[in-house]
């Protein structure tokens, strides 16, 4: 980047904070009091923004109103989970009258639900046995622990650009440093983690077919997903998922398919069947949950079995608020919804991501920005309901790995830079847009599509983009 640009941008962000201290009053002096013993603002990473986040009210539908009473329309959705939008009138009902019944919150002691939840995911998934945990990271790492102790290996191979949750085994290259993805996550590991984890490019089907042949006797699994979240919605290619599928079966290694985002997310079910994939373990969250701490292990019954009274080889027994009633009952609530809808929920969705889809790139278009708008795996078709766009330095086709879209985005206008902007516009995103709800409809398009051009206009009369960029 130019000193001339570095100056502007510097100049720009400064105006930008002092406009959100104007414009979110109540949120900026609930931060300054609580900075002290709420360190960073907050306790999850990703929900931070510079120069800091408005204070949510409440929230309903597409839409989120703060503190300051301003309302956007969100699409971020409680991290893509709110599959019906924020609190819908269906799930919210079905746990108030639990409450009101008596039951829900925490008993220590089993009940009718858990097992509703199981059979509803082996009826959508094929898997033929689940065990329940509260988070996608716990399931991550139960379904490592399973594969390890099921196969007696070690190496765990994952994707250059893939997250698969705060947990030992997926806590190297997942953020780029430059333009590589080569760096352990965290202090705090074992200093034997990078041994035991392997990288790999996406969608590389020849770098794949080497790291097998060079260490594919000592693969106790493969963790990946059908479409990256951390890596910008960047979907696998049908060929790539099948040859993961091939490989780890002839060398005896394990396949766990990481469908926390994209589980529920295209069909009442998982994504990967429609790969004509078979995993050994499934993990899935987010939209099972049905807006509640919920997440689950599917899969295998002799993998699973590992963790059972019987064998008792691998301690995947949960925590204190594993099998949650109350969140269990917002789970089964929403997949027998989704189960019932199916044929009607998903096309909706994949029309209305079209639809804003044709409009960004239009509204991209005439600011003169090249944009990439990923999220839709090939068994799809041309569109969905998770919209991710980038910024790039020059037209092209869509980067097909992270390392590609590390080189090629756009060198400032990142994520968090453009979400700083938009939410001054009425629009809330993440990783450039985010996702769709039932709730979003043809007035939150126009508004989201309104705010783009306004925020692109700002940016450009800011010298940043376009013909007047220095």
């Amino acid at each position: 980047m130019s000193g001339h640009r570095t100056a502007a941008l510097a100049a720009f962000k400064e105006r930008l904070a002092e406009e959100y201290e104007r414009e979110y009053p109540r949120s900026a002096a609930h931060h300054r009091a609580h900075a002290d013993h709420l360190l960073d603002g907050c306790s999850h990473a990703v929900r931070w923004n510079d120069p800091f986040m408005p204070i949510m009210a409440r929230t309903s539908g597409a839409r989120v109103e703060d503190l300051d009473g301003h309302v956007l329309v969100d699409y971020w959705q409680g991290h893509f989970s709110n599959l019906l939008g924020h609190n819908p009138p269906l799930i919210r009902d079905a746990l108030a009258r639990a409450l009101e019944e008596g039951r829900g919150l925490q008993s220590g002691m089993l009940h009718e639900v858990e097992a509703r939840v199981a059979e509803l995911i082996v009826r959508c998934t094929g898997a033929e046995s689940v065990r329940v945990t509260t988070s996608g990271s716990l399931g991550m790492f139960y379904a490592s622990l399973l594969c390890r102790g099921f196969t007696g290996r070690d190496l765990i191979l994952k994707v250059k650009g893939g997250w698969h949750g705060s947990q030992p085994f997926g806590l190297e290259g997942v953020s780029a440093h430059g333009d590589a993805y080569d760096r352990i996550e965290t202090e705090g590991l074992p200093k034997s983690t990078p041994s035991e984890i392997l990288l790999t490019s996406y969608n590389n089907v020849e770098e794949l077919r080497r790291m097998f042949r060079d260490h594919g006797d000592r693969i106790a699994c493969m963790l990946v997903e059908p479409v990256l979240g951390q890596g910008g919605g960047i979907a696998a290619t049908l060929e790539y998922m099948r040859e993961i599928r091939r490989l780890t079966s002839h060398h005896g290694a394990l396949l766990v398919c990481d469908e926390i985002i994209t589980g529920f997310r295209f069909r009442a079910g998982d994504l990967t069947q429609l790969y004509g994939v078979e995993p050994d373990l499934l993990v899935l969250g987010k939209v099972l949950g049905g807006g509640m701490p919920v997440a689950a292990v599917a899969g295998r019954r002799e993998l699973l079995a590992l963790c059972t009274r019987e064998q008792h080889r691998v301690k995947f027994e949960g925590g204190t608020y594993s099998a949650h009633e109350l969140a269990l009952l917002a789970s089964a609530t929403l997949l027998e919804e989704l189960i019932a809808e199916e044929r009607t929920v998903y096309p909706a969705l994949a029309r209305a991501g079209k639809e804003l889809r044709d409009g960004l790139r239009t509204v991209a278009h005439e600011a003169g920005l090249a944009v990439s708008l990923l999220g839709t795996p090939e068994p799809v078709g041309t569109s969905s309901s998770l919209l991710m766009l980038h910024v790039l330095r020059e037209p092209g086709a869509d980067p097909s790995s992270p390392e590609e879209m590390a080189k090629r985005a756009h060198p400032f206008l990142d994520d968090g830079f453009l979400k700083s902007v938009l939410m001054l516009h009425g629009v809330s995103v993440r990783t450039g847009l985010g996702a769709l709800s039932t709730a979003h409809g043809a007035e939150d398009f126009k508004r989201t599509l309104d705010g783009f051009s306004a925020a692109f206009e700002r940016l450009r009369r800011a010298g940043l983009i376009g013909k007047a960029a220095p």
